[in-house]
């Protein structure tokens, strides 16, 4: 499937199933002993670990296991109790971990400028996780390790915001509408809202969840009013003093919520909002900072000329503008700012890095010594690395 056709017919509108029929297609992934290592190397506090039984969630940290000097041993005793008892073991954020898959989320999260988070999932055989809900956010799920069977009761809510959490409280959904069994090497893609479910079958089953958290409408446009709102004392007002007991205020505060917004019309700007999606993206993901020692080092000790081969960092997430005589390069969270003039210069290293990069190699009107500060500035910064 093509990207344009996933993206036409599938992202945010319905469930996607690809069958591989390649049992090694995910073997990038953890298996199921790099779980077992990961599990035993994360000493005391176990950090971003949870069990789940039928949908009752504890961090380890919560077990009340971690006690006395041996602490580490406890803590990892605890977990594998309740696994043993049917818990589904979760790794939350594991792409800090294991760096294939912080790989995978920089080049995703660069692909498609939203923000991607891999959870890892391990069922014993038979047992299910969670009853029944819908997440926040859509993903994409990865059978790495034995089967797991699917239940999905379609999406009576679509696209619910991070504000609208599945609810709970009630009976619950009907029968599935579809089932699915997962293999090793299968893909299965969720819209936020697809209410599902998921039970090992014969087997653990070990899957990653790789989370997507795109750049919201609702949030950017949010965020515009909110800036509105606070740089004019006018919507900082109290609405008028017992406006709610005098029957002749309500007609006097309708007359003054037309007037804000119309001042909100007026001051919402689609280009301003658009810069900033712009630079939210190129700051949504986890920095790629991977060698960044030992450039530093070689950077302190002027170990870089104008012939030293530098590179982007795969993934790396930027945005341009120019505006009020300087040049901002944003990623990693931060903005690094030059001088107008060397526009041209700033766009073609970020533009032309990946291939590999010497500073006496960038065109332009900058002389050899103007240049080779520019790529120590985007070294020093992390911007580039050493190829």
């Amino acid at each position: 499937m093509t990207v344009e056709e996933f993206q036409r017919d599938y992202w945010e509108k319905k469930p996607l199933f690809i069958r591989r029929d390649d049992p090694a297609y995910h073997r990038r992934l953890p298996t199921l002993d790099d779980v077992d290592d990961i599990l035993a190397l994360s000493r005391v506090t176990l950090e971003g670990v949870r069990v789940v039984i039928e949908g009752k969630e504890t961090p380890v940290a919560e077990l009340g296991a971690v006690q006395g000097w041996n602490g580490t041993t406890n803590a990892l005793e605890a977990l594998y109790e309740r696994y043993r008892n049917g818990s589904t073991i979760v790794v939350n954020a594991l792409e800090g971990r294991w760096e294939p898959l912080a790989r995978l989320a920089a080049q995703l999260g660069a692909e498609t400028n939203c923000r991607f988070q891999m959870n890892l999932y391990l069922t014993p055989a038979g047992n299910q996780g969670f009853t029944p809900h819908y997440d926040t956010h859509d993903v994409f799920i990865a059978q790495v390790h034995g089967t797991k069977t699917w239940r999905l009761h379609g999406a009576p809510y679509p696209l619910p915001l991070r504000t609208q959490p599945f609810d709970r409280s009630g009976s619950g959904p009907d029968g599935p509408v579809e089932e699915i069994e997962l293999r090793p090497g299968d893909l299965l893609y969720l819209p936020r809202g697809t209410i599902h479910s998921a039970t090992a079958n014969e087997t653990a089953s070990v899957h990653v969840t790789m989370g997507v958290h795109p750049v919201i409408w609702s949030q950017m446009i949010a965020d515009a009013v909110r800036d509105v709102c606070e740089g004019d004392a006018r919507f900082r007002e109290g609405l008028p003093l017992g406006f709610a007991v005098d029957g002749a205020l309500p007609q006097e505060v309708e007359k003054r919520f037309a007037e804000l917004v119309d001042v909100l019309h007026d001051s919402l700007s689609a280009k301003t909002m658009v810069a900033e999606s712009l630079k939210r993206a190129a700051s949504i993901g986890h920095p790629q900072l991977r060698h960044h020692l030992v450039d530093l080092e070689l950077e302190r000790a002027d170990g870089v000329d104008g012939g030293t081969r530098t590179a982007s960092r795969p993934g790396t997430r930027w945005n341009l503008t120019v505006d009020e005589g300087q040049v901002r390069l944003d990623f990693n969270n931060k903005t690094v700012r030059f001088p107008a003039h060397v526009a041209a210069e700033v766009r073609y290293v970020a533009e032309h890095a990946g291939a590999g990069l010497t500073a006496d190699g960038i065109p332009g009107d900058l002389d050899g010594p103007g240049r080779l500060v520019l790529v120590r500035t985007l070294l020093r910064e992390g911007f580039l690395t050493l190829a």
